[in-house]
């Protein structure tokens, strides 16, 4: 049996009565072409000025230098992800409330695993970020697939719900996109009637799964990087 009506549980869609306490989330995407950015000029700017060259000379064991670049990037990212996530769930729903809006509820869990899931998304996104600088030796390059895998896909898939949903739902389990799951915090009730979709706020795959894939496609990316790096000349 299903249904929908005034005593069904509220989500987003159609029908939406509520707005969810992380739209604040939505200045991320700002701070994650940002982090694209500079994980990718991490390396590709000691490539450009040949720095690269004495950086390989001072630590030969060029593994061990990636994995080094990679912690650094990835631990500053994380610590700024949170420090700056932390305040916008409490901030923003106080502002929705302030304008009458009603805000659906957040436990205390998932309220701290929406800070530090949205941080994590950050630090995965600027280490494949500086693997896909270290791969392609060239910012402009490696910021634009990175962009492109990430930002474009999920605008396209969700927003802009450019793409039809069964495209959008491949694409978010496929793709780094799918890390964006971890914002979701609005269960998908079997019992009521409702659009489960990614242009409604649903993602295909539950929160640390889709930012599981975002980790496979980092880790593999590193260890391409990891490869390359050692084969090729400086």
């Amino acid at each position: 049996m299903t249904g929908s009506g005034d005593i069904a549980p509220a989500g987003p869609g159609p029908t939406n009565i509520g707005m969810p306490a992380d739209d604040g989330f939505v200045g991320a995407f700002a701070g994650l072409i940002v982090v694209i950015v500079v994980g990718a000029m991490f390396i590709t700017a000691e490539y450009r000025r040949g720095l690269i060259r004495t950086t390989l000379a001072a630590a030969p064991a060029r593994g061990r230098v990636l994995a080094a670049k990679a912690v650094v990037i990835g631990s500053v990212t994380f610590v700024a992800g949170v420090i700056g996530a932390a305040p916008v769930i409490p901030v923003g729903a106080s502002l929705l409330r302030s304008h009458g809006n009603y805000v659906f509820p957040m436990s205390a869990l998932t309220e701290v695993r929406l800070v530090a899931g949205i941080a994590a998304l950050l630090a995965l996104t600027a280490v494949l970020a500086l693997a896909a600088g270290t791969i392609l030796r060239r910012a402009a390059g490696a910021i634009t697939a990175v962009i492109a895998v990430t930002v474009v896909t999920y605008f396209f898939s969700v927003p802009l719900a450019v793409l039809p949903a069964s495209a959008a739902n491949w694409m978010l389990r496929v793709t780094p996109a799918a890390g964006f799951a971890i914002q979701q915090y609005i269960p998908a009730y079997p019992q009521v009637n409702n659009v489960y979709t990614p242009e409604h706020g649903y993602f295909p795959l539950p929160p640390w799964a889709g930012l599981g894939v975002l980790c496979l496609w980092a880790a593999a990316a590193l260890c391409l990087a990891t490869v390359l790096l050692r084969r090729r000349d400086a």
